[in-house]
């Protein structure tokens, strides 16, 4: 992980999308993808923690990382990172699959390119080619399970935050604070106000020239 840091100007914001229906509780994290942002190198890192991975739970029996969240929240998800891959999150944004949709509705949907089979799965007119998916179609995009495996699936999730990123990169100023109004009361986080601006300015002044990079763990 030499992408990734612990270090004082390293920022570590995990990402969750909660497999959970209108009107559950807390489910297990359907999608965990770390975002670390490193202000010397002006590169953002994300790295998807595949859900199946076996590890050691405070409290509990090892299980499934997924699990963690459902049994903890946020405290113990950022608990069992620190504890089984030394991974210190600064904080945490959560949605569920309605505030997905959401959120991907509010950017104007986002540019994909399909094969025929993902096409196909997708539905609502997609096809093969670059398509532009609205929440309804992100989110079936995001969880498919029918092809190849859950390295893939995790891809496709990456695909989605980055093509959301680079959306939100063509924003004014004004353009990207009504886009984060907008879209944080869809989302739940364990930061107060305070840290939340502490981030939106960390990013401010070069948010147009961040680099993206893409990892996974275990890697491929």
């Amino acid at each position: 992980f030499n992408v990734i840091g612990d270090g004082d100007d390293v920022i570590n914001i995990l990402l969750i999308g909660q497999d959970r229906r209108k009107g559950e509780g807390r489910s297990r994290s359907d999608a965990m993808i770390l975002c670390s942002f490193n202000p010397e190198t002006n590169k953002l890192s994300m790295v998807s923690f595949l859900r199946d991975l076996y590890v050691q739970i405070s409290g509990y029996e090892d299980n499934r990382l997924n699990a963690a969240y459902a049994y903890g929240g946020f405290d113990l998800l950022k608990e069992t990172l620190e504890l089984n891959f030394g991974i210190s999150v600064d904080g945490c944004l959560e949605s569920d699959f309605e505030g997905f949709e959401k959120i991907i509705d509010t950017v104007g949907g986002v540019d994909i390119e399909l094969t025929a089979k993902e096409a196909e799965i997708v539905g609502n007119g997609a096809s093969d080619g670059v398509c532009t998916l609205n929440g309804e179609q992100a989110l079936t995009y995001a969880r498919i399970r029918k092809i190849a495996s859950d390295f893939h699936r995790t891809a496709r999730q990456r695909k989605i935050m980055g093509a959301v990123f680079e959306k939100a990169k063509t924003y004014s100023l004004t353009e990207l604070a009504m886009f984060f109004s907008e879209i944080l009361p869809l989302m739940t986080t364990d930061m107060t106000e305070d840290e939340m601006m502490a981030l939106a300015l960390s990013f401010a002044s070069s948010f147009r020239d961040i680099e993206t990079e893409s990892y996974i763990v275990p890697a491929a």
